[in-house]
């Protein structure tokens, strides 16, 4: 699902193993009004209207023939992403929920719930937080710069997950958080990208990581894991999970009203495009502390706002111009018993 919105508290899509997308629809209203579907010559009535929030969910890339991007060599590439927007435009815009200044367009013909038992897949969800002007890179960003990641896109993407499975109060298997613009970096940080990396934690991500860590402990989350993170930044989070602990739960770190202990990452997702070979300490120290070092194919810039506006304009050029991605999440449900991926978005 993509969702998208003028505020900077809104959502978008994701997938796991760089697999392909799907969409997740960020409106849950029960009195929504759903528009007449149109001639397909002619835009819908609503095309020139200025929403302030959409949500579009591409549906299972397995049964919409999107995932033949990957067949080509653009093995770190948003293209099936794109083509999968533009598809879904294409086709379901016509269809689409609308509620106010909200709009949901949802593919609706790829929508299907799992096949059998839930005990027989596992379910990988990664999410890609877009919106942040935070920097690890710098020191000097300012507390209106250093805006922490929205819990409520996070929850609200999980609540879409068990619509699109099927299956309330949905476990997901593997969870992996990726931060805004985030790339590997072997080379590693001096003493003021230390210091920033630090600040970032703090201030944007432990929010989230917080509240994911509730999830992982009362088992709705199977395995907690980061994209991205070099031998630093996976220390950094870890004292800071371990001051948590220290400290009384996790509330004199976090800032809350109740108690949390953090949860330490369990998987460091790396792309290898960005260093070829994983570096030795980073193996070792992963080996020392039980984190589980996989690698991927996805972009560090998965929709930059531009390339939205540009998939937008031909269908809804007002909205396009004001509208801006703020997530995305990417799933995949495997079937365990034979190693075969039956659904992912």
């Amino acid at each position: 699902m993509t969702a998208l919105s003028t505020d900077t508290h809104n959502r978008l899509l994701s997938n796991m193993n760089g697999n392909g997308h799907t969409g997740i629809a960020a409106q849950s209203s029960t009195t929504v009004a759903r528009t007449a579907t149109a001639a397909a010559a002619e835009p819908p009535a609503f095309a020139n209207h200025d929403f302030s929030h959409l949500t579009l969910y591409t549906g299972n890339t397995m049964r919409t023939g999107t995932t033949g991007q990957l067949n080509t060599n653009l093995k770190k590439s948003n293209q099936e992403l794109l083509s999968a927007i533009r598809d879904t435009l294409h086709h379901s815009l016509n269809t689409a929920w609308v509620k106010g200044n909200s709009i949901s367009i949802v593919d609706e013909t790829s929508i299907a719930p799992l096949e059998g038992d839930r005990s027989s897949y596992e379910i990988t969800v990664k999410m890609f937080y877009l919106s942040s002007s935070s920097s690890s890179s710098s020191s000097s960003s300012s507390p209106e710069e250093r805006t922490p990641l929205s819990v409520d896109q996070l929850m609200q993407a999980l609540s879409e997950l068990e619509t699109v499975f099927a299956v309330p109060e949905i476990k997901v298997d593997h969870f992996i958080l990726a931060l805004p613009n985030q790339a590997f970096d072997e080379n590693g940080m001096d003493e003021s990208e230390v210091e920033a990396f630090t600040q970032e934690i703090l201030t944007v991500v432990l929010p989230v990581w917080s509240r994911l860590s509730e999830l992982r402990r009362s088992g709705k989350i199977g395995r907690l894991g980061v994209a991205e993170f070099s031998k630093q930044q996976l220390e950094i989070l870890k004292a800071v999970v371990a001051l948590s602990s220290e400290v009384g739960g996790g509330e004199a770190v976090v800032g809350g009203s109740g108690s949390v202990v953090l949860e330490a990452p369990e998987v460091n997702q790396v792309n290898l495009q960005d260093c070829c070979m994983l570096p030795k300490d980073l193996i070792g120290y992963a080996k020392e502390q039980g984190i589980e070092l996989l690698t991927h194919g996805d972009s560090t810039h998965l929709l930059p706002r531009e390339t939205f506006e540009d998939l937008m304009k031909p269908h809804l050029p007002v909205a396009a111009k004001t509208l801006k991605p703020n997530f995305v999440i990417k799933y995949s449900a495997l079937i365990t018993s034979r190693g075969l991926i039956t659904k992912k978005g």
